[in-house]
């Protein structure tokens, strides 16, 4: 980390609010992401800055500040990308800076106060937004799925209640170290003051961002009127069909397409089709195994219990996270039958080759349009001859109308 972490040399940020939302990270933060990239030059002239230069540079500044790798490897583009979140939010001469980064969570107590020193005298606040702990577990369980790894939703949840932090990696430090608001907040709170820590709540996701979003930008007194999230994907969860088809589309093909699958699932596959099964079926919801349900709803009750005693800032109502879910169908990806798999596989396939057509279209058009280019440089340079002819053509043009030099 460089020297900027620990410069005192100036007041700047005097006066102005950071907001740090540091998680969880899943469901509908990557919404909040693309909406603030989408609306950055807007919000800037609103007044709030959301520091970042690029779509993704708030997952590298995260992994800077972290000093940590993702997938066995630390990519040297993420070096000094902290220090220059935070000099940009330094530098902003408005009254708020925003900054969104679920993997934030999992700072340690030392990165925490590097982190909040290097903003300050700025007043930072943090921000924590989560549903109860059931959907915590379902929503974090699909996020490792967008990332090729193969668990299933059965044993991913009975390694994490068996064996809390210490399940096999990476899903216990990845679950409990990044999904526990006592323990996330417990760090962040070192030094952050109490009244500074918010808890975002959230009722069940249901496809709408509004929740999130409407809470986000009250806390963070960012007037609705100034953004606009008309198209941007609100982050669904998962139906069971779709999800135990990709996770066994994981085991088949992750491997050897590597890091091209990845960026496949996230641009073509999850959450862009739709599973094609006989009536309301296919778009039937996750839930817990019935032998964790009482499990989940006990802890996020003494999670909630806990916040409340902490004095921590709620935005929502802490309520919203132990009230019991909707008694609409749930199913387990285990339970999923064959069949179904089977249409929906159908449907996976139609939607690729349907991707696949139009991208060769694109590929058609960019050549046409490639040549065409050719085919106007070619009549530039002809014009260009024929305003300026050389002697040589202005000689043979002489011949063929029988005139003659004087």
């Amino acid at each position: 980390m460089s020297a900027l972490m620990d410069d005192r040399r100036d007041d700047r940020g005097a006066g102005k609010s950071v907001y740090l939302h540091i998680g969880a990270p899943a469901g509908e933060a990557a919404f909040l992401h693309r909406a603030l990239w989408a609306n950055r030059r807007r919000l800037g002239d609103a007044g709030v800055r959301y520091p970042v230069a690029g779509p993704q540079e708030h997952f590298a500044a995260a992994m800077d500040l972290r000093e940590s790798s993702w997938g066995g490897r630390r990519d040297p583009d993420w070096d000094g990308a902290w220090d220059r979140v935070v000099r940009r939010a330094r530098d902003w001469d408005g009254p708020t800076v925003v900054f969104s980064q679920g993997l934030l969570a999992g700072a340690t107590e030392q990165q925490v106060k590097r982190a909040v020193a290097a903003l300050e005298p700025a007043e930072v606040h943090v921000i924590f937004a989560t549903h109860d702990l059931g959907w915590q577990l379902i929503l974090d369980w699909q996020e490792q799925l967008r990332h090729t790894h193969t668990i299933t939703f059965e044993r991913f949840v009975d390694d994490l209640v068996a064996r809390g932090i210490d399940a096999p990696e990476p899903y216990g430090e990845m679950f409990w170290g990044l999904h526990d608001p006592v323990r996330v907040l417990g760090t962040w709170s070192s030094a952050v003051p109490k009244e500074r820590v918010h808890v975002l709540t959230l009722p069940p996701p249901d496809g709408s961002p509004r929740p999130l979003w409407d809470r986000f930008l009250a806390l963070t007194g960012i007037d609705a009127a100034v953004c606009d999230i008309g198209g941007i994907p609100a982050g669904e969860p998962l139906p069971a069909i779709e999800a135990e088809l990709l996770r066994r589309l994981n085991e088949k093909i992750g491997p050897a397409m590597r890091r091209d699958y990845q960026r496949m699932i996230r641009e073509h596959l999850a959450g862009h089709w739709q599973a094609k099964a006989d009536g309301a079926t296919g778009r039937t919801r996750m839930g817990l195994p019935a032998r964790h349900t009482e499990w989940a709803a006990n802890r996020t009750r003494d999670l909630a219990e806990s916040l409340r005693a902490s004095g921590y800032d709620v935005a929502g109502d802490l309520s919203e996270l132990t009230t019991a879910p909707d008694p609409g169908p749930r199913m387990l990806p285990g339970d999923v039958p064959e069949e179904l798999i089977a249409t929906a596989s159908v449907g996976v396939v139609a939607h690729l080759l349907e991707e696949l057509t139009l991208a060769h279209e694109r590929i058609g058009l960019a050549h046409l349009h490639s040549e065409m280019e050719g085919v106007r440089e070619n009549l530039d340079r002809l014009l260009e001859a024929a305003a300026s002819p050389s002697p040589g053509l202005q000689r043979a043009a002489r011949r063929a109308t029988g005139k003659r030099n004087p």
